[in-house]
This record gives structure tokens, sequence and C-alpha cells, in this order.
């Protein structure tokens, strides 16, 4: 069995060999080739703009990524800030906490020197006393 490679069989109705301006072979007519060509360029256009968004989106990722270690980084530093600053309040309450205890110790040391003062002073004079009538009696 022989098929004519030329005859109907191969060639359908809405296909037609034609020569183009620059003589080369189309299979499509004129006006869908035309169409043809505009629509690869118009996808051509929409890959270059796709890329061209994944890049400014890559670029504005990067600059969010950037942005929010700076965020992690400042936040860091004001939780040890706070911490320090929490840290420092807990000392000065201790601080003051020993300093009241010392000034509490002192004026009980105060007030007992202040008796034993005024003990002795009494012995003073109930010996000068004694002396001065053993002196005077003599």
């Amino acid at each position: 069995q022989t098929v004519d490679c030329c005859g109907p069989a191969t060639m359908s109705d809405d296909r037609a060999v034609t020569f183009d301006e620059a003589y080369r072979v189309r299979v499509l007519d004129a006006d869908t080739y035309a169409q043809t060509v505009a629509l690869s360029e118009t996808a051509r256009d929409f890959c270059d703009k796709v890329a061209q968004l994944r890049d400014t989106v890559g670029a504005v990722v990067n600059a969010v990524d950037k942005q929010a270690a700076l965020c992690e980084r400042e936040k860091l530093r004001a939780v040890g800030t706070r911490n320090l600053l929490a840290a420092e309040a807990t000392r000065l309450r201790k601080d003051a906490a020993v300093k009241s205890a010392a000034a509490r110790e002192r004026r009980r040391t105060l007030e007992r020197l202040s008796v034993e003062y005024e003990s002795l002073l009494r012995v003073k004079s109930e010996q000068e006393a004694l002396i001065t009538r053993m002196s005077g009696g003599a």
C-alpha cells in the first residue's frame, strides 16, 4: 500500500503551504502567523515582566528580612536593658534594706551608749560627792 504524500490525504483544506516575503516556507496563513508572532512577543514580554517581578519580590523579601533582623536585634537589646534596669532596682532595694538595718542597729547602739553614759555620769557625780564629803569631813 502506498501513500501519496502530496495528495489530499496529507494536506487538509484549512492549511496551505505558502511563502513569505523572504521566500521562507510557511504552513500557516499570514494573519495566523502574524497573530502567532504577536502572541510570542506578548508571552516573551510577560515572561520578562514575571522575571522582573521575581527580582523585585526578592529585593523586597531581602529588605523585609533585614528589617526583621534589625527589629529582633533591637528587641533583644530592649529586653536586656529592661533586665538590667530590673536588676538595678532590685539591687537598690536590697541596698536600702541593708542601710536601714544598719541605721536601726546604730540607733540601738547610740541609745545603749547614752544610757551607759548617763549611768557613768551618775556614778561620777556620786563619787565626787563622796570624795567631797570625805575630804570636807576629815
